[in-house]
Formats: C-alpha cells, sequence, structure tokens
C-alpha cells in the first residue's frame, strides 16, 4: 500500500471536508468538541447511522483549523491529494501532515475499519509523533484499545452513543426547518422516545412518510411501537451484516429480555445452543466492538429500542407461531427468576414540587418570591438536608446573591441522599447561574432534561427543554420557548411557564436582541402569579435593555426599576436599576455606576446581563446597537419619527426628502419607523412588503429599497455605512439615538406609566399620563398604507388603547370635579370607538354633574341610537357612573343626580337595512358630534347593572 516516502503527496488541506448535507446543528456537541483544541484529540463512538460524520463535518467546518479529512477503509486511508483521491498507509498521512509544520485538523471517519491487528498499531503511531499543532478527531463505532498516555496527549475528548441521540428540540427543528414537514409536539416526543434519538431511524421515518397527508403521518407515529418496517432494511445491511453468528444468535434469542445477561440467555437457550455459549463475551463484544449493546454494571445490557424491537419480529417470524409462544413463556420463566431488585419507592418530592406545606423547600421559596428574599434566606436554616440548601441557595439568587447562592445549590446537587427532583432541579439552577463557556451550561442541561425524563419528572424535563432552546437569544429561539412555555402552562404548570420566558428574555438582553416589551409581558406573568421579586427583576431588565438600545423612555424605566426593586427588596435588581440609570445619565454616570457596582459586590451578584451595556469602565457611555459602525454617538442624527395621523420623517430637525423615494422602499422605511429602535427581521419586512413574489426575489426588492431610503435619508453617506438604518445579521433597525423621538412608542409609554401610578395610587400622576397619551394620538396609525396587513393590528390596538385611556381619563377629572374635561376625554372616547358602552355612560354622568341637563339628554339619545344599531333593546335610562375620588387630593366622591337608566335585555341581530345611526348627535356643548359609524371594538369597562 505504501509508495514509498518520497513519493507520497500532501493531502489537500480543507478541501476534502465532505459537504455538510441538511441537518440541525448540535449545539451542545458542538462546544464540546471544542475541548479538542485543548486535548488535542477527540473520539466520536457510537453505532453506524448514529450521525458521527455529521458531528464532525460541522465541527470541522467551524474549529477555524485548516482540516485534512480522512475516511478510513480496510486498505488505507482515503484522503485529497491535489484533485484525486489518494489511498494512503496511517503512517504516510502522519508524516504529511507532520511536514506541514502548522496547525492542523486531522479527522478519520470511520475509524474502526483501521482498528484491527496491525493496522491498528500504524494508528497508533500516526498519532503518538503528533506534534501540539495538530489535533485529531475520530469518528469510529469502537474505542481503540491503545493508550495515548505515552504521546504527550492528555486524555481525549469523548462523545459517546448518549450523546449522539438527537434530543426532542433537535427532532422538531429537523421536521419543521429542514425537512418542512412540521410535527405536533406530543408526536415529536413520541417519535423521539420510540427511536431513542438514533439519527438513522429519525431520518428514515421521515423518508417513509414525506409522502403522507398530516393525519397519516400522525397514525404512523401512534404506530412505532410495533412496526419498524420503515427501517427493516437499514438493520438488516449496515447495523447487523458485519455481525457474526454467534453474535447475531444472541441478538435474536436475548430480544425476548427488556435486559439481557449472558445468564439469560443461557438458560433461555440451554447449554447444547452455540448461542449459549460464549453469550458474555458476544454480549461485550457488541458493547465494546459496535456500541449495539449498553451496560452500566457489565451485566446487564440493554439494546437500541428499534433494534430490540426489530430482532423480536425477526425471530418471532423465524419460529413460527407455536414456537414463539413457547420462546415468550420460557423467557418469562427466566426474568422472574434472575429479576433485578425492586428499586427504592419514589420520594414525595418527586410528584409534588410544588408543595408549600410547611417544612418544605417550596414554602419557602414561595415566601421569598413574594419579598425580601435574604430574609427567607435566613428561615431557610429551620429546614433540614437538601430541602435547606436548596431552599437557601434559591432565596439568595432572588435577593441577587448569585455566587452564595451557587455554593448552596451544588450542595443540593451533591447530597448523595437528595431525591432526583431536588438534584437534578438544583444542578439545573447552577447551570443557569454559572457564568463562562455555554458548552458546560447546554451539557448540563441535556444531562438535566435525560435523567429527568428517565425519573418520570416531566415539569423538569419540560423546563429543562425550554432552557436548551431558549439559550440562543434569537427570534427563534424566543419562539421555540415560547412554545414550549405554552406547553408548561397546558400542564398546569404557570411557574416552569415564566421561567422558560424569562430565561429566554436574558439570554436575548446578553445577547442584545431583546426588547423591552418582553419586559413587560414577563412583569404581568410574574405579578399574576404574585411573585413581586422576579417582577422586580424583569422590571430591572427592562431597563437595562431599554438603555442597551437608548429607547427614549430609558431613563424613566430605570427610575421605574429602582422603586419596584426597593419595594420588592430584592438589592440584586437593585445594582441592575443603578447600572440603568448610570447608563442613561450623562452627568452622575461615574457615580450612579459606582453605587451600582458597591451594590453588586455587596450582595454578589453576578453581573453578565449588564455586558449589553459595554459598561466595563465606570461611567463610559453605553454603546449604541451592535450594528452601528460608528462607535460615537454623536455622528448619528437625532431623527423625529411621527407615524400617527400622518407619517412624517425629520432629520436633524429637517423634513426628510422621500420626494425620490419609490413608494413601495417608502412603505419599508414605514415599517421600520412603526418599529423604530428596535430590530425587525428582513424575512418580516420581505413578507409584509412583497409576500406575492418568491422569497430570493422578494429579499433583492428589499435590499434595493432600503439602499434608496438610506440615500434618501443621509445623501452623501455610503449606504453601507448608514447611521440610520442599520443592518444587522438578518435584522434592520431605524436607530434612535437619544434625543430622539418616537410618538407611537411615547405613547405606549404614557399608558404603562399610567397604569403603574394607578396601582401605586398616584392619580394625579396618572392623569397627567394618560392626557399626554391621548394628546399623542394625532390620528389613524399610518393612514397612508390603508388596509395593509402589517399594519392594520398594531393601528386598531393603538386606537382601541387610547379609548380606554380617554375613559380612564375621564373619570379622574370628574373625581376631580373638572367635569368640562372629563366631558371632553369621555366624547373623545366615543370618537374613537363609538360602540364603548362606559365611554356613554361616563359622557351622560359628567353632563348631569355639571348640570347640563340638555346636553346629557342629548348625550342618553345619541346612546339608545348606538344601542339600536346594535340590536340591543333599551329602556329608560342607563346607570350611573359614580366618580372615584382622587386619591392624589382626597376629593369626596361626587354626588351624580339621577338620571334615566336603561335596562337591558338580550342582544338582538340588528337587520341588514338597520339605520348606521339614529338620534340626536351627541356633542360636548362646543364641538362637533363623534363623526364615526358604531362599529365592533373589545368589551368596555362598564357593566350592566
Amino acid at each position: 500500500m505504501s509508495r514509498g516516502r518520497d513519493a507520497v503527496a500532501d493531502p489537500v488541506v480543507g478541501a476534502s471536508v465532505p459537504t455538510a448535507g441538511r441537518g440541525v446543528v448540535r449545539r451542545a456537541l458542538m462546544h464540546r468538541l471544542d475541548d479538542v483544541l485543548t486535548t488535542r484529540c477527540g473520539l466520536v463512538v457510537g453505532p453506524r447511522g448514529s450521525g458521527k460524520t455529521t458531528v464532525m463535518r460541522q465541527w470541522a467546518r467551524t474549529s477555524r483549523l485548516p482540516v485534512v479529512w480522512g475516511r478510513c477503509t480496510p486498505a488505507g486511508i482515503a484522503v485529497r491529494s491535489g484533485t484525486r483521491t489518494e489511498l494512503l498507509a496511517p503512517d504516510e498521512v502522519g508524516r504529511s501532515v507532520l511536514a506541514r509544520r502548522a496547525p492542523t485538523l486531522l479527522v478519520l471517519d470511520d475509524a474502526h475499519e483501521l482498528l484491527v491487528g496491525r493496522v491498528e498499531d500504524d494508528l497508533e503511531r500516526l498519532l503518538l509523533p503528533s506534534t501540539p499543532d495538530v489535533h485529531v478527531l475520530l469518528g469510529t463505532v469502537r474505542r481503540p484499545t491503545f493508550s495515548l498516555a505515552r504521546s504527550e496527549f492528555p486524555p481525549p475528548t469523548v462523545l459517546d452513543a448518549d450523546d449522539l441521540r438527537l434530543r426532542v428540540w433537535e427532532v422538531d427543528r429537523l421536521f419543521r426547518d429542514v425537512y418542512g414537514h412540521p410535527l405536533a409536539p406530543d408526536d415529536v416526543e413520541l417519535l423521539t422516545d420510540e427511536t431513542e434519538g438514533w439519527a438513522a431511524a429519525v431520518h428514515l421515518f421521515h423518508r417513509s412518510t414525506s409522502g403522507l397527508l398530516p393525519a397519516d403521518r400522525r397514525r404512523a407515529v401512534r404506530s412505532l411501537d410495533t412496526d419498524t418496517g420503515y427501517v427493516r432494511d437499514y438493520l438488516v445491511d449496515e447495523v447487523l451484516a458485519p455481525l457474526d453468528r454467534a453474535q447475531l444468535d444472541v441478538l435474536h434469542w436475548g430480544s425476548a429480555f427488556d435486559d439481557l445477561t449472558a445468564r439469560r440467555v443461557t438458560d433461555l437457550v440451554g447449554e447444547p445452543d452455540p448461542a449459549a455459549d460464549g453469550a458474555a463475551d458476544a454480549l461485550r463484544t457488541l458493547d465494546r466492538r459496535w456500541s449495539l449493546a449498553r451496560t452500566d454494571d457489565g451485566v446487564r445490557y440493554r439494546l437500541p429500542r428499534v433494534l430490540h424491537r426489530h430482532l423480536r419480529t425477526a425471530h418471532a417470524a423465524h419460529l413460527g407461531p407455536a414456537a414463539t409462544l413457547a420462546w415468550q413463556e420460557r423467557a418469562e420463566l427466566v426474568a422472574r427468576s434472575d429479576a433485578p431488585p425492586t428499586p427504592p419507592p419514589v420520594h414525595a418530592h418527586d410528584t409534588d414540587w410544588t408543595s408549600t406545606a410547611a417544612g418544605s423547600w417550596a414554602s419557602v421559596v414561595r415566601v421569598a418570591t413574594r419579598r425580601d428574599p435574604a430574609t427567607a434566606a435566613r428561615d431557610a436554616a429551620r429546614l433540614t438536608g437538601v430541602d435547606r440548601a436548596l431552599a437557601e441557595g434559591l432565596c439568595l439568587v432572588l435577593a441577587g446573591a448569585h455566587r452564595a447562592g451557587r455554593d448552596a445549590l451544588r450542595r443540593a446537587a451533591a447530597d448523595p441522599d437528595a431525591p432526583p427532583a431536588l438534584a437534578l432541579g438544583a444542578a439545573l439552577a447552577d447551570a443557569v447561574l454559572t457564568p463562562g463557556a455555554p458548552g458546560r451550561t447546554l451539557t448540563t442541561l441535556d444531562r438535566v432534561h435525560t435523567a429527568a425524563r428517565a425519573h418520570d419528572l416531566p415539569w423538569l424535563a419540560r423546563l429543562a427543554h425550554g432552557l436548551v432552546v431558549g439559550a440562543d437569544g434569537t427570534r427563534t429561539a424566543r419562539a421555540e420557548a415560547a412554545a414550549t412555555a405554552a406547553r408548561s402552562e397546558r400542564s398546569g404548570d404557570p411557574w416552569g411557564a415564566a421561567l422558560v420566558r424569562t430565561w429566554a428574555a436574558l439570554a436575548a438582553l446578553t445577547a442584545g436582541t431583546a426588547e423591552p416589551d418582553v419586559w413587560d409581558d414577563l412583569d404581568r406573568c410574574w405579578r399574576d402569579l404574585g411573585a413581586a421579586v422576579p417582577a422586580a427583576w424583569t422590571t430591572a431588565c427592562r431597563a437595562l435593555a431599554s438603555a442597551a438600545q437608548q429607547l427614549p423612555e430609558a431613563r424613566e424605566d430605570a427610575r421605574t426599576a429602582e422603586a419596584v426593586a426597593r419595594r420588592a427588596g430584592a438589592p440584586g435588581a437593585l445594582a441592575y436599576a443603578y447600572a440603568a440609570l448610570a447608563a442613561t445619565d450623562p452627568d452622575g454616570g461615574a457615580e450612579l455606576r459606582a453605587l451600582a457596582t458597591a451594590t453588586a459586590e455587596e450582595h454578589g451578584v453576578d453581573v453578565r446581563p449588564w455586558a449589553v451595556l459595554d459598561a466595563a469602565t465606570p461611567g463610559s457611555p453605553v454603546r449604541r446597537p451592535h450594528a452601528v459602525d460608528d462607535p460615537v454617538w454623536g455622528g448619528v442624527p437625532l431623527v423625529d419619527v411621527r407615524c400617527l395621523g400622518e407619517f412624517r420623517l425629520r432629520v436633524d430637525g429637517v423634513d426628510a426628502d422621500l420626494s425620490g423615494v419609490r413608494p413601495r422602499a417608502r412603505a419599508a422605511l414605514r415599517v421600520l419607523a412603526l418599529h423604530a429602535g428596535r430590530p425587525v427581521h428582513r424575512e418580516q419586512l420581505a413578507e409584509a412588503l412583497w409576500g406575492d413574489l418568491d422569497p430570493r426575489a422578494a429579499l433583492h426588492n428589499l435590499h434595493v429599497s432600503l439602499s434608496a431610503v438610506r440615500r434618501a435619508l443621509e445623501p452623501g453617506v455610503p449606504t453601507r455605512s448608514s447611521r440610520l438604518v442599520v443592518r444587522d445579521g438578518e435584522t434592520y433597525t431605524l436607530v434612535l439615538r437619544p434625543g430622539s423621538t418616537s410618538d407611537v412608542a411615547q405613547l405606549d409609554r404614557a399608558v404603562r406609566e399610567a397604569r403603574r401610578l394607578r396601582a401605586a395610587d398616584d392619580d394625579a400622576g396618572a392623569r397627567a399620563e394618560l392626557a399626554r397619551a391621548v394628546d399623542l394620538y394625532a390620528g389613524d396609525l399610518l393612514p397612508e398604507d390603508g388596509p395593509a396587513d402589517w399594519v392594520v393590528a398594531e393601528r386598531e390596538r393603538l386606537r382601541l388603547t387610547v379609548a380606554d385611556a380617554a375613559v380612564e381619563l375621564a373619570e379622574l377629572e370628574m373625581g376631580r370635579g373638572r367635569f368640562d374635561r372629563a366631558v371632553a376625554a369621555a366624547t373623545r372616547a366615543i370618537r374613537l370607538d363609538e360602540c364603548r358602552d362606559h365611554a356613554w355612560r361616563v359622557l351622560v354622568t359628567a353632563f348631569t354633574a355639571a348640570g347640563d341637563a340638555a346636553a346629557a339628554h342629548r348625550a342618553s339619545q345619541g346612546y339608545r341610537a348606538m344601542l339600536d344599531t346594535l340590536g340591543v333593546a333599551v329602556g329608560d335610562e342607563p346607570s350611573p357612573v359614580v366618580p372615584v375620588a382622587d386619591r392624589g387630593t382626597g376629593a369626596a366622591p361626587l354626588r351624580s343626580r339621577p338620571v334615566p337608566r336603561l335596562t337591558p335585555v338580550a342582544p338582538v341581530v340588528a337587520p341588514a337595512s338597520s339605520p348606521v345611526a339614529a338620534g340626536p348627535a351627541v356633542t360636548t356643548g362646543r364641538g362637533a358630534p363623534p363623526p364615526r359609524s358604531p362599529r365592533g371594538s373589545r368589551a368596555s369597562r362598564g357593566t350592566w347593572s
């Protein structure tokens, strides 16, 4: 085989890596294989069809090392040499790689073909003299028998068959993103269970069902426990073909058992049969050489479920019905006589993790989520054992003492007497709180998920699943995490759902992709659970996200976060709030940064999320969104964005000249303006504006249109250097530097702030914010875009939001005795949503309280006309609205004069010929009547009495 040293050609580095086929990136495995850069040697060991080659080529292409790829055969190693494939001996490959005298990754696929006899010695000689610049990755069905201890190699990095199994989330992505045939979550779990994530079986199932209708595919998934036809040929031709007769006999006869032992096979078959002779050796060979039988103790072996089912079916067909019955009965007798010890009963913690009974870790942690978790951590000392360590760790984490909390969690995870649920939960919490390599976090989460499923802890498996899929921080990751959280909610686990959503948002925050609105949803989620402390953390994280994106309301968000953290008694969240305040204060930033640092150090806060602020130097300015090339905010123009009533964009105080921009390009700018300061995915833009084109053409049009927009907004600036419309990966952002404004963002902020102030009994402040929101609404959102799908829902949301705000403002003004303002606000609400029942009743009450009986009568008639158009029969008079006393001033509630009352009856559908409006118009006494025709709305705030 060798042609002599002088005849050896250098392999072509990098050109021989197989092209990556369709598949999902195994992120956790990629991180594991990164250790090869340190250990210099990696082994990927698994049975045929387990995805070894796919994993190795994914990592080889991302390792940043020049690659020599060799495919091992019994005759030698096939490598690329020039434009040809050469078959070389191991020593020839070794000399060629060493001769490069440069960092090199040598990948040997199917290395088991060389792990026999003398050739294995040649392979060992190839590896032993390797220099520190050479890294070796072997893909093999069995582990080598030689030792690398005599070389300079550290212990190798090893991925085994369990590591290579596809996880539930990977199977989900494979069918959804690669195969284009998404499966229901339950079907994904069932398919993963029945195939045990064996890559070949999953792929073959797809091939066998790709032409089926969805209902037929679901039926195929449900028949997996009995059907192996989709994988039969592969098992016979690829997996079983290399085995000798004795090994095949042991497999066929032993398939009657779930757990194979040499003794069971011997007792089942009987001494005269060849299968009984050497059964122990055959099982060891199946494990060590072929990776087909797995064992934990060297006595009991388990086969892959798909293979086991096939062998049992095939052997039954070979024996015939009568002999099969005898074989199965004999196997049952043998199994009973050799039954393993009964496992201990399941601990109560494994089935009741949400228990709030006194003396449980969960009861203490629930108290810590409401207020002052540091005090709750001290109370945890009354508990004992793993309950104490777990409760103490989680309470400290809620307080912000992350380092001390991790120490307690590690004690709980390492407790040998801990129930599986508590030990695994502690390990999971420690993993997500430990800074450092994400690979270790993903590996731990993956192992917790596997162990939780093995211990029948579905709540913990779902939690681990959600944490894994949400770890990327991307839009897709957040969507997958949201789907997992929704499953938790449907399963009666709202706490698990909230944790998954929070983790996904934290990952997005660290990656710089979190949108502040995400934190508003999380805040509501935690408050619905009565968990004020996690809600304080989410408020603080929202402030960080606002500061990182330099949103106009960032300063107010930071102040709110500080107040909320103080009320909750969460010093860690307070440190985050200080960091956000420092980032938004151009004058006192250094002092606030020092305060944030001191608070964090005092309480042991891990400041990982602060990375989005680029705050390594105290007082340093916050960086802009990561896609902007110019590092100084001063070079970015000030922008004033107006989307309500009409679209208007001013750049440094001058109206942008868009006269030379095509209509569709202007529409693209308006989409970005609607989301000003926040990234918009390019596919979202393309689908909204060019949904009738194929994706490639749509993206091309988008690129051309945004180039035109950039030229119009920043004449003389190269489009790729635009400081206003910037691209970051797959997203575009209309950048808002400090001092820039967006009317939509200001309106939403005013409504949120009013809600917060009312909850804090500050009605005066709430009135001011509500009035601001109503004043900001200059008209419908982007009327230029008509009924475009991308704007209709947001337009309706804003209209109804302002209608709500106007009604609430009217009630507060009545509480102050300012009836003219109450009338104006109620009238504004009716103009926005004429079918808003409560607005009409507030209007009637305000006129009556002001002593204007004629106006009250006209308003009542308008109210009746509105109800008549809806087919609602009316009686005499509407029920009065009793205004609430102003809690900011202590003013007494007003006494409304008696007014005619309307008696409700069941609604009746109005005939098609019913008039749109009837009765006298309603006015404020000074202005024109509401011009809108009645239309559907959300349920009004008022109730029938």
